[in-house]
């Protein structure tokens, strides 16, 4: 074993705890490696950014901006808000037409953006039908990811493979080569999703209405302005009273009416009454320095916070939202949207003290308080996505039919192989571009950029594993002690393997981990090169067992209430079925 080799080795091993760790930001990461890889001398300088030109990266781009498309001519708000009204059978039979939608999408889209939208639907139909949102959210995730596995743009795993078997002299995939497996695929899991994993995924009701499932009503407060407060006078946007004490004021009382949301140009009075959130100590240092009456706890109904003009909605944290990584005083929530936030869900923990100073991720859930219109703002801007809310407006241009026939068209090209995949993607994307189904500025703002720089950075990774011979050393090794092995057994040692990284990681950083050594072993092995590079495919998609190897489960973690347990028990006997299926299944597409 040389030196390259164990460095390479050292590299796969540090970019895997800061993987799992969180520390850093994924594409953070991915984007070092090249860095610290060429440095060492391992890779040239043209090896290091060649991630940026590889095909796989493009073509991922590309389709994402097409999916951004769609979304943005409203043709996805249009299938969601048919399926809020359509008659579709009982409670059962819509779950089941609903996931069939979700996973009929997911295949030409990407399917973050795919459960982004249907979000808001399935947690509403829950509410429709009395039951909890957890049973509902699950399957929503689970047949994203069991979509994407039917074509080679479903996902980005796919196309990291697609490329790399590219690389390889490999140009035996095309947009559907892999669909009879994907299909079955598909099938296995909803059948098992709606029959046995019905009776597993867990039943958890959430309070009546959001004040009491966040239980801020625990935390109002009355505050009485007594003469000679300092406040007397001045505009509620000058305190700055959430910056410096914790407390927000989400409405006062003068004379016999109450105003809730009062905006920051509004001035105190002496003798308002200030309805004030926040914790009993964060009150009463507010009330000590600002010369108020003590804070009296009094037991606030869910009504007290919806007036004429003021609303509660909860919203969560989502792909491109400007808050993710960062906190509420950083991006002056209060003062840049005109609303309040009243607490923080995470993980199914409610914070509500020292907000301004908590880091946001993905998937956090805040109830935010504010007028109508700031609400409404709110909720369409890039990034939030809006959960439980009185009323939302649905906002989309015109050209949606358009959209779907450039994607109709792009597909139908990749499809006859009058163009490859590439080259009719960026197709796709130019004619986006001058229809305006989508505008330069929303690509640069809203793209999935983080999936296109965690392939850029990590493509050079699998070129330094292959210069090296790692990746032949460690299949070399492997092999050798294990002296002849069945092809079957091979399959399933990839799939297990791939599904448990993909579990604590990136799909797309496992793929391009793993998809080298599958390579080596099927040339070491003599097997065919197709089988073991689909079964990374499908086991990269395999991430039922955890919610944070893949972001539609990420997603959906908050909203339905779910615990890190949950996604094992139902999601284990979900990869075990997908196991087996993979391992007799892709020897007979693909026998060697």
């Amino acid at each position: 074993m040389t030196w390259e080799i164990v460095f390479v080795f050292l590299i796969v091993a540090v970019a895997l705890v800061l993987f799992v760790s969180e520390r850093y930001s994924i594409d953070q990461v991915a984007l070092g490696i090249p860095v610290v890889l060429l440095l060492a001398g391992i890779i040239t300088p043209a090896e290091a950014v060649s991630g940026f030109s590889n095909t796989a990266t493009i073509t991922v781009a590309a389709m994402l901006i097409l999916g951004l498309g769609l979304v943005k001519t409203g043709v996805i708000a249009a299938v969601a808000r048919w399926a809020l009204t359509a008659r579709l059978g009982p409670p059962r039979m819509r779950m089941a037409i609903l996931c069939l939608v979700v996973a009929g999408t997911s295949p030409f889209l990407n399917n973050t953006a795919v459960v982004v939208v249907f979000l808001p639907v399935f947690l509403s139909l829950a509410y429709q039908e009395g039951e909890a949102p957890s049973r509902y959210l699950m399957p929503l995730s689970f047949a994203a990811i069991l979509g994407g596995t039917v074509t080679l743009v479903g996902t980005s795993t796919n196309l990291v493979i697609y490329g790399i078997a590219q690389d390889h002299g490999l140009s035996g995939l095309s947009m559907f080569s892999i669909a009879p497996l994907g299909l079955l695929y598909l099938a296995v899991g909803m059948v098992y999703l709606l029959v046995t994993g019905s009776w597993l995924i867990p039943r958890r009701m959430g309070a009546a209405d959001l004040s009491g499932k966040y239980q801020v009503r625990q935390f109002l407060a009355e505050l009485a302005v007594q003469p000679g407060a300092p406040a007397i006078g001045k505009p509620l946007g000058e305190l700055k009273w959430r910056e410096v004490y914790g407390v927000s004021i989400i409405g006062l009382g003068r004379g016999d009416r109450s105003v809730w949301a009062p905006g920051p140009e509004r001035r105190v009075v002496e003798g308002d009454i200030l309805y004030a959130q926040g914790s009993p100590q964060q009150l009463l240092s507010l009330a000590r320095s600002e010369k108020l009456s003590p804070p009296a706890r009094r037991a606030k109904s869910a009504i007290d916070f919806i007036s004429e003009n003021a609303r509660l909605m909860e919203v969560m944290i989502g792909p491109h939202c400007p808050l993710a990584g960062h906190n509420l005083a950083e991006v002056r929530f209060q003062q840049r949207y005109n609303a309040t936030v009243l607490a923080i869900q995470r993980h199914s923990v409610t914070i509500r003290d020292h907000l301004e100073s908590l880091k946001l991720y993905l998937g956090d859930l805040l109830l935010v308080h504010g007028p109508v219109s700031a609400l409404n703002s709110l909720a369409d801007e890039p990034g939030f996505v809006p959960l439980r809310m009185v009323e939302a407006p649905v906002r989309h241009r015109p050209r949606a039919l358009v959209a779907v026939g450039i994607l109709v068209g792009v597909v139908a090209l990749a499809t006859s192989k009058l163009l490859p995949i590439m080259p009719a993607a960026m197709l796709g994307v130019v004619l986006m571009l001058f229809t305006r189904c989508v505008r330069l500025d929303e690509i640069y703002k809203e793209l999935d950029w983080m999936v296109v720089f965690l392939l850029a950075g990590l493509l050079p990774l699998g070129i330094a594993m292959e210069s090296t011979g790692a990746a032949g050393w460690l299949v070399s090794t492997v092999t050798s002690n294990l002296g002849a092995i069945a092809p079957g057994t091979i399959i399933a040692g990839f799939f297990v393997l791939t599904a448990l990284l993909t579990a604590v990681m990136s799909n797309a950083a496992t793929a391009v981990v793993v998809a080298p050594l599958a390579l080596y072993a099927a040339a070491q092995l003599g097997l065919n090169p197709y089988a073991l590079l689909v079964t990374v495919m499908f086991g990269s998609s395999a991430s039922f067992m955890t919610p944070i190897g893949y972001q539609t489960n990420l997603l959906i973690y908050g909203p339905g209430g779910y615990r890190f347990s949950d996604f094992l028990k139902v999601g284990t006997p979900l990869t075990i079925l997908l196991a087996i299926l993979t391992t007799l299944v892709v020897p007979i597409f693909w026998p060697s």
